[in-house]
């Protein structure tokens, strides 16, 4: 059997690298910036951690959030145990403090001091766990509170301090360690640090999740306190990420479903913050609210499960649920969502999403993919032609090697990304996992044809480095049996000089491990069977395709083996390939 390095490296192919000498000053001033504002996060924690006294702190929690993400009491037992699962990750410290030990990724050390583990002790309910819950934090609030930066990145704070209030009541003990001047003091360092970190953070998700850490405090301390930070706007601030980061069409503007959903599980308890003590929701959260929940089925096959595009993991079920049952109600699914970039051509049990998306501006783009007219085919309840996934970041070489071109079931040229996905150390420590040089125009027509429903689509990202245009065109039978395919490649301008060389090429169908597949026996054809024995022929018209191997990540962090069909050509000025998958 073939490594797993083997199929890395058919994967991932080489990266476009090269940046020009006025690009290379951008960047480094880039990262400059960067480094200010951090100095500046750090003098900030300083004074409010150190130096500063608070004139007044709030009394009591008069609302408790309600937490819909899904709390498993066996992981606050394996915690008890040694045992901490975080991020993905199952994690053995032993006896000692998870606060002391040194973390296995920045991943699992975020989600551990973001606190929202805190559901799994509440669920489990014992008083030994409460206990435990309790220690935990007391730990961190004693002997880590004021060492680590990192403690107070802008996301960790904002979904720490939510977690904090969702569960004050197992963490204050008046008789113990953690009195309510002790809880309450930490509250309001909390709310004072991401006031300014909202002023002083760059144009980021951070900026949507502080906006709503801080609303939930203005709803859920007593009035007394709240009050005191009306002047700062925290609607206001939150109207304004919402309308910048949630799209027209419901998406959020980093293209990743997860993160749709992610900030679907902090928005509906928020509106409940509102609903609970009777007050008014803010017009752009529910605006928000009902924008998304459309927009979330659509990007889900008919199976449930997310497509496989843009960061996008196994579909949280559990989450998943809980948000349409809070919200689910009287909405009309979508049949396209233009803004997001996802269209979508339907067919007698037939379903085809294509990504005709721009590149997410670099500041969202840290989960990003760079598949530009990548497809996935759902045929008879089953997933056929799909994209590899995503591999979290802390399993660095695949995570960058499942957000290349080659990753993506669209075509690649000379086994290049279309986009930059990899930097240096030092630049990616700074900024995070940016993708530079994306793809941005895609012109999209979808409607119907005298063959059936049809989109045609086309990317630049290839322009900056072989000076071609892709355009792709997929068509679909009115009654499902047929998909045909039609991929170009073509001069950026015309009457431009062919290239001195042959360019190669090859155009990938990632297939779902599910499917079997087996060449014809003349050679001219790939069979695919699907679970329930349906089988599809792959045919085109290019002489050179076959069956590779193949590596699938979109059903948890295990890398699964599967197949890919890859046509392979070479362009100088002009490409063309046709392909179909015909039912038989």
């Amino acid at each position: 059997m073939l490594s797993l390095g083997y199929y890395h490296s058919r994967l991932c192919g080489a990266n476009m690298t090269y940046f020009s000498f006025s690009e290379k000053i951008k960047l480094v001033y880039l990262a400059f910036t960067y480094y200010i504002r951090h100095i500046k996060q750090n003098i900030t924690l300083f004074h409010i951690l150190r130096w500063r006294k608070a004139k007044s702190l709030p009394n009591a929690v008069i609302h408790q959030p309600d937490d819909f993400h899904i709390s498993d009491p066996t992981i606050a037992e394996d915690i008890y145990d040694g045992h901490i699962s975080l991020a993905g990750l199952s994690f053995n410290i032993g006896a000692n403090s998870p606060f002391s030990v040194i973390p296995p990724n920045q991943d699992w050390y975020d989600e551990l001091i973001s606190f929202g583990w805190l559901r799994h002790f509440k669920a489990l309910e014992s008083p030994i766990a409460l206990l435990q819950a309790k220690a935990l934090f007391i730990d961190w609030l004693y002997n880590q509170y004021f060492h680590s930066r990192t403690n107070w990145r802008a996301s960790v704070t904002a979904k720490r301090l939510i977690a904090l209030l969702s569960y004050h009541s197992i963490l204050i003990d008046e008789g113990g360690e953690i009195s309510s001047h002790t809880y309450f003091k930490t509250i309001d360092q909390h709310i004072q640090i991401l006031i300014r970190t909202y002023k002083n953070a760059k144009h980021s998700q951070d900026k949507l999740d502080v906006a709503i850490a801080l609303c939930f405090a203005q709803n859920c301390l007593d009035k007394a306190y709240s009050d005191r930070y009306i002047d700062n706007h925290f609607e206001a601030m939150l109207a304004t990420q919402l309308n910048e980061q949630i799209l027209p069409d419901g998406g959020h503007i980093s293209r990743n479903p997860d993160t749709l959903l992610e900030i679907m599980l902090d928005l509906i308890p928020l509106k409940t913050s509102y609903t609970a003590q009777k007050l008014p929701v803010p017009v752009a959260l529910q605006n928000a609210i009902d924008r998304i929940i459309p927009v979330l089925h659509f990007l889900c096959h008919p199976d449930g499960n997310f497509i496989q595009f843009n960061g996008a993991g196994p579909t949280d079920w559990a989450a998943f649920l809980s948000v349409f049952d809070a919200e689910g109600e009287g909405f009309n699914p979508p049949t396209q969502a233009p803004h997001s970039g996802y269209y979508r051509l339907y067919a007698p049990n037939l379903q085809v999403t294509i990504d005709a998306g721009a590149m997410p501006e670099a500041q969202f783009s840290t989960n990003a993919h760079a598949g530009p007219l990548a497809i996935e085919i759902f045929i008879s309840g089953y997933r056929m032609v799909v994209n590899c996934g995503a591999a979290p970041k802390y399993d660095y070489n695949w995570f960058t090697t499942t957000r290349s071109t080659a990753a993506h079931s669209t075509l690649c040229v000379d086994n290049e990304s279309t986009a930059i996905i990899k930097l240096p150390n030092w630049l990616s420590n700074l900024i995070g996992n940016q993708i530079f040089h994306g793809h941005t125009k895609m012109p999209v027509t979808i409607g119907k044809t005298t063959s059936g429903p049809q989109v045609t689509a086309s990317h630049n990202g290839y322009v900056r480095a072989f000076g071609l245009i892709h355009k792709r065109q997929i068509t679909l039978s009115e009654d499902g049996d047929l998909i045909t395919g039609l991929d170009d490649l073509e001069p950026a301008t015309p009457n431009a000089k062919p290239s001195e060389h042959k360019i190669p090429f090859d155009i990938r169908f990632h297939l779902h491990p599910d499917v079997m597949t087996q060449s014809s026996r003349d050679g001219h054809s790939i069979l695919i069977t699907l679970p329930n024995q349906e089988t599809w022929q792959f045919v085109s018209t290019f002489a050179s395709f076959r069956l590779e191997d193949s590596i699938y990540l979109g059903e948890g962090h295990e890398k699964k083996k599967t197949s890919q069909i890859v046509i392979s050509g070479e362009v100088e000025d002009y490409a063309e390939v046709k392909w179909q998958f015909r039912k038989i």
